[in-house]
This record gives structure tokens, C-alpha cells and sequence, in this order.
């Protein structure tokens, strides 16, 4: 049966996938989905065209009164039309808000709305008892069911936008930076994240950091044949700039004599090591500390993917705890699980850094990487460190530490670190020297 958008072919393959993309996650959500797959396709492309278009009220399929109201109240209510500021022409955003907004209207809707409206009661009806019965819905039950749409939307305009930051966040939607991969199927785990009170304050710090684009950093060498980065001046032939040759013959070889000629400047970009952050959990890394500490690491993992580099860090408190590894190509899945996991990490133990610096130098000689490493560590504690023996283990691996000191100072780790940092006010402007070192 059609819906009660124009244009809209209802029977395309791809249509119907994403309208049963809600469903599926609907089911997950609740057990059940509770909803014809029209309207959730309807749903769906409401969010997703920019100008979407219902039929004319005399040529809405029988049985579909009320999807009629519910789209058309979508696409008028100022409320509802806030969704669409987050999911025009995005296929992920309109599946993850579709299905928050079906959520949130099923839940408004009472036991018995539930089975009339959005199941279509009464299918053993007579044509005419069943349109009777729609037009007296129409007449008497409308406004209901437009209030709990109304509020559905109002309910999911609160997390639309942490869902959009968690997308831009995975798929680091930045200028000059593209992405291939989906979160289609992730769309229930971001969901959740995005109504956790942890990652949502998490994402609000990350929010006020100023592009962190401009931070990246990439070791290149000059090379003849490499990506064009700029203008020089010079005589290699092979690299000219087309517009010389329009000079007079004489002029240019006279540029050719004085080695004058205005060049490409090509270089090859090197690949470097890791970015690996160990970041202190203990007691005394509490409220804000715990909060700017790990806003401040997903802020390096950002700048790594930037950077093309792989991203692995630990907590640690007296004993170093899970290694995470992130890949320069990881999936969003797994990028998903790592804010997911930061997120969930309590505070509380005691403090052992020279432990915490040895486990990571053992890491990373252990993946075998040549090129060299940093090794951010955040820490709070004035904990002695085994200066020669991490001082050694650091050189053995290759990596350069950069030692961030909250509220405090530690002579030991400021003797055996490449650069030391001391945070005073936990401020965004702290937390970008950190991402720029």
C-alpha cells in the first residue's frame, strides 16, 4: 500500500531498505517495531528531502488518515521542522532521527492509539464502517494524536543534536575531509550515546575547541615527483609552471640563466608514528580534571585521523588497563566503540606512571613501528619516577613524551619528558596547547 508522500516510488528496493533500516532499528529498541513499513518510509524521506511534498487530501489511500497527519504535522509544526535542520540530504542522520522520532511518538501514544493508529485496527471492517471510522478520527481524534507528535519531535530536537555531533565526530566532517564507510548499522549504539549524560557533556567541551584542522601536523621531504603543495623559484624544467612559456623566448631563458623560473613546489608527505595517550583514572583525577582530560584525548584522536596516524591509548591508575587500538581506516563502528568506552571510565585507584610509561614503550616496540612516536601522558599525580629506566625504554621505542600536569608539578616527569605542560585553569584554550604540541 502507497504512502502519503509525492513522488515517492513506494515498491523501489532501495526505498523500501531504508524505511526498513528504521524498523530494524525500532525492533531493537523495543522489541518490536509497532509500525507499518509506508509510514516508516514516509518518516524517513520527510527528514531526508528538502522539499517533500504530500498528496492532496482527497488522494490519501484508504487506511492511511492517520500517517497523513502525522507526516503533515512533521513537515508544518515549527517544533518538528527543527529535525530537519539535522538531516536534510543525510541519509545516516534522517535513519538514526527517523527512528527516535517513531521511539518517542510510540511512547506517547497509549496502549490502545498504538494498536489504532500505527497497526491500523479494524482491517476486518466493512470499506464503509472503516472509512466512517477514519473520518471520525479525523473529526475527534486528530488533535491527540498531533499533540503526541508535537512532543515526540520536541522530545527528539533535545538529542538530535548530540546525535549529529557523535556523526561528525566518527566521520570527522571537516573541510577537505571525506568519509566511505557508514554508521547505518551502528545507528541504535549512537542512540544511546547520545541520551548518556557522560558523552553528551564530553561532546559539549569538544564543541568549543576552535578547527582542529589547523593543528595537523605532517613531516614531508621535497621530492620531484610528489603532490604539488606550493610555488618556487628554481630551474628543474620538470616542474614549470605552464604560464612561463607565454614569456618571449629570450626572457626565458634569461629566467633559465638566473635560475628565476617560477616552479611547482612538490613534496612527499612521511608517514609517522602513533599518537598513544595514557591517561591518569585515579581517585584523585576527579569532576572536572577526568572530564577536560578525556575531552582532551578524543581531541588527539581527532587530530590523528587528521594526521592519518593511529591513534592507541590506556587508563591507568596504579596498573596500566586495557589497550585500545584505533586504526587510521578504522570502521566508525569502531571509532563509536572508543567514545563509548572513554565515556564510561569512573576515576578512582591509586597513581604508578613510571608502570604506565614502560607498559606503553613495550607497546609500541612491540608493534614495530620505525618511525617515531608521541606519547601523551595526562596525569595529575606527583607520583617518583624511575627517571633512567623510562628514559631508556622511551629511546628504545622511539617516542617522544609529551607530559601534561594538571594542577600540579612533578620534577621527575618534567626531567624526562621531550615537552611538559602545566593545565591551571582547564580551559579550552589549555586543551588546544596540548593538541598543537
Amino acid at each position: 500500500m502507497p504512502g502519503v508522500l509525492k513522488n515517492i516510488d513506494y515498491l523501489d528496493p532501495f526505498t523500501r531498505y531504508k524505511g526498513q533500516k528504521i524498523l530494524d532499528n525500532l525492533r531493537k529498541l523495543r522489541g518490536e517495531s509497532g509500525t507499518s513499513l509506508e509510514l516508516a518510509i514516509d518518516i524517513y524521506y520527510s527528514l531526508y528531502l528538502p522539499f517533500p511534498c504530500l498528496v492532496e487530501v482527497s488522494e490519501v489511500p484508504l487506511g492511511r488518515s492517520e500517517q497523513y497527519r502525522i507526516v503533515k504535522t512533521i513537515l508544518t509544526d515549527e517544533e518538528a521542522k527543527k529535525l530537519r535542520l539535522y538531516t536534510v540530504a543525510d541519509s545516516f542522520s534522517s535513519v538514526a532521527i527517523g527512528t527516535l522520532f517513531l521511539l518517542n511518538l510510540l511512547s506517547e501514544l497509549d496502549e490502545k492509539s498504538e494498536k489504532d493508529y500505527m497497526q491500523g485496527s479494524g482491517r476486518g471492517e466493512s470499506g464503509a464502517k472503516r472509512q466512517q471510522r477514519e473520518h471520525e478520527d479525523m473529526e475527534e481524534g486528530g488533535k491527540s494524536l498531533e499533540e503526541a507528535v508535537k512532543n515526540a519531535a520536541k522530545k527528539s530536537v533535545e538529542v538530535a543534536e548530540d546525535v549529529k555531533e557523535i556523526q561528525n565526530f566518527v566521520y570527522g566532517c571537516k573541510a577537505g575531509v571525506g568519509h566511505t564507510l557508514s554508521l547505518d548499522d551502528d545507528v541504535t549504539t549512537v542512540l544511546r550515546l547520545a541520551k548518556n549524560t557522560d558523552v553528551r557533556n564530553l561532546l559539549k567541551v569538544l564543541s568549543r575547541i576552535p578547527d582542529i584542522t589547523k593543528t595537523v601536523k605532517k613531516r614531508r621531504v621535497g621530492y620531484q615527483r610528489g603532490e604539488i603543495e606550493g610555488y618556487t623559484r628554481g630551474t628543474d624544467i620538470e616542474r614549470l609552471v605552464y604560464t612561463e612559456l607565454a614569456y618571449p623566448e629570450i626572457y626565458f631563458y634569461m629566467k633559465v640563466a638566473e635560475g628565476d623560473l617560477l616552479l611547482f613546489e612538490k613534496v612527499m608527505y612521511l608517514t609517522m608514528g602513533p599518537v598513544y595517550v595514557l591517561l591518569d583514572k585515579s581517585g584523585s583525577m576527579d569532576g572536572s580534571k577526568i572530564l577536560w582530560a578525556k575531552a582532551t584525548t578524543l581531541a588527539l584522536f581527532i587530530r590523528s585521523r587528521l594526521e592519518k596516524r593511529a591513534f592507541y591509548m590506556r587508563f591507568f591508575d596504579s596498573e596500566p588497563y586495557e589497550f585500545i587500538a584505533v586504526k587510521p581506516n578504522a570502521k566508525p563502528s569502531q571509532v563509536v566503540k572508543l567514545l563509548e568506552y572513554i565515556a564510561m571510565v569512573r576515576n578512582g585507584g591509586g597513581t604508578d606512571i613510571s608502570k604506565a610509561l614502560l607498559t606503553a614503550c613495550n607497546d609500541i616496540m612491540k608493534l614495530g613501528f620505525k618511525e617515531a612516536s608521541d606519547v601523551i601522558l595526562i596525569t595529575d599525580g606527583e607520583d617518583r619516577i624511575a627517571k633512567n629506566l623510562v628514559k631508556k625504554a622511551l629511546q628504545h621505542a622511539k617516542a617522544r613524551l609529551l607530559s601534561v600536569m594538571i594542577m600540579g608539578d612533578n620534577e621527575d616527569l618534567k626531567a624526562i619528558s621531550d615537552e611538559y605542560m602545566r593545565v591551571i585553569k582547564l580551559s579550552d584554550k589549555e586543551m588546544l596547547q596540548v593538541i598543537q604540541s
